[in-house]
């Protein structure tokens, strides 16, 4: 999907937005309405993902802490680490997400 994503892109900026048709305007409008939809969706999933993998690594933490147990806290750095993981790739989409509404904001402007 990201090589999708990129692709997409890549194909936005290579266009010359002054020669476009209406048609083909609203064909690009649609296209880049679509993708706008399909990133969001995969950021709901980063952050419903990102929170309970949060949650999960402070309830562990304080069970560590009550129970004194070095395995609860193994899994609360385990829950936390993968949790920054979870995170760059959503900053990562954020920065893809912000470009799609550059473009959209272009095509808006021309339409």
């Amino acid at each position: 999907m990201e090589k999708r994503f990129r692709d997409f892109l890549r194909h936005l900026d290579k266009l010359d937005w002054d020669v476009l048709s209406d048609e083909e305007i609203r064909d690009e409008r649609e296209g880049i309405q679509l993708h706008i939809n399909v990133m969001h969706q995969e950021m709901m999933k980063h952050i419903i993902i990102l929170a309970s993998l949060l949650i999960s690594a402070s309830v562990l933490l304080g069970a560590s802490f009550i129970s004194q147990s070095q395995l609860c806290l193994v899994f609360a750095i385990l829950s936390g680490a993968s949790a920054g993981y979870l995170a760059k790739g959503y900053f990562k989409n954020r920065d893809t997400m912000n470009r799609l509404y550059v473009f959209a904001d272009k095509i808006t402007q021309i339409y």
